[in-house]
């Protein structure tokens, strides 16, 4: 698929004195991206919550998958892979953005990358799970328009709840 600057927009280190050398591009994943997508996981999810390679490919392999990668300097800075489910739901199956790269506007970027080509695919709605303890999280999906639908008691792990959030999709979604 296309490759693109992030809108023209340049995201930088924060804290950075010069955020405009450092261009982002988005663009769709790609086989060789597994190994970097694994370790970015790795990075921004605890063990047991981080997804192995095998389940990356898994969800890459997903006949209405959908996955897009913010690369600066051939070094992949953020990812978000989903699927469009048999309901018309936007399944957001992971959002991994470098550390280094957190509160750019980076994770907006990806996600709304995404849900526009899911529901360029016939996706109606956006569908996500979050950690009930992960409030930095919950309160960026709020500010994107997802609302807290259910409680899904012990999603990962005993005692590990995480709420399932969505929002509608509309054309500029």
């Amino acid at each position: 698929m296309s490759e693109s600057p992030t809108s023209g927009t340049r995201h930088g280190t924060p804290g950075s004195s010069d955020n405009s050398s450092r261009a982002l591009v988005i663009r769709e994943v790609r086989p060789k991206d597994l190994s970097a997508l694994f370790e970015l996981d790795a990075i921004c999810f605890e063990p047991g919550i981080a997804y192995s390679r095998g389940e990356l490919r898994r969800f890459l392999g997903i006949a209405s998958a959908e996955g897009v990668v913010a690369e600066e300097d051939s070094t992949i800075a953020g990812f978000a892979i989903g699927y469009l489910s048999g309901r018309r739901a936007a399944h957001v199956v992971t959002l991994d953005v470098h550390p280094s790269h957190r509160r750019s506007g980076l994770g907006t970027t990806l996600i709304e990358e995404l849900l526009a080509r899911l529901r360029r695919a016939g996706a109606t709605r956006g569908r996500l799970e979050v950690s009930t303890e992960n409030g930095g999280a919950i309160a960026f999906y709020e500010r994107l328009g997802f609302q807290t639908t259910r409680r899904l008691r012990d999603y990962y792990g005993p005692g590990k709840d995480a709420f399932e959030m969505e929002k509608t999709l509309t054309p500029g979604t």
